[in-house]
């Protein structure tokens, strides 16, 4: 649907540093928002690229090492917090570093809260296909 309404844009750049920094560049030059909330845990990486592309970085829960599953409640609590049109960093599959992932019922639910709080996915897709 949202390809049918022209909602859709990509861009192909070169390695996956590469195309967060692009893409994290791009939000901060066109995008009225210009803080990113990435996951904690997270690929070391991600802090440093995102402040380099002029973005303002926070963190939300996501990994509880309790039960080394996902920390969803947190998560959900951390997303609730966020400003209106924040940028929010999903790993669309094998998180990294820690490989846990919503399940489908979760990531609805993911997609409701976003949805409601007018939240801009950003996601990162370097695993596709492994999990």
């Amino acid at each position: 649907l949202a390809i049918q309404e022209n909602r859709v844009a990509t861009v192909q750049c070169l390695s996956g540093t590469g195309s967060l920094r692009v893409g994290g560049e791009f939000l901060a030059r066109h995008y009225h928002e210009r803080t990113i909330y990435i996951p904690q845990p997270t690929w070391g990486n991600h802090p440093k690229v995102f402040t380099l592309a002029g973005l303002t970085v926070r963190s939300y829960r996501y990994y509880d090492p309790a039960t080394r599953g996902l920390d969803f409640q947190g998560l959900l609590e951390d997303l609730g917090s966020a400003p209106s049109g924040a940028i929010v960093l999903l790993h669309a599959c094998a998180h990294n570093p820690t490989g846990v992932d919503p399940t489908l019922d979760q990531w609805e639910q993911i997609r409701q809260l976003m949805r409601s709080k007018a939240l801009l996915p950003f996601f990162d897709s370097a695993y596709q296909g492994f999990a």
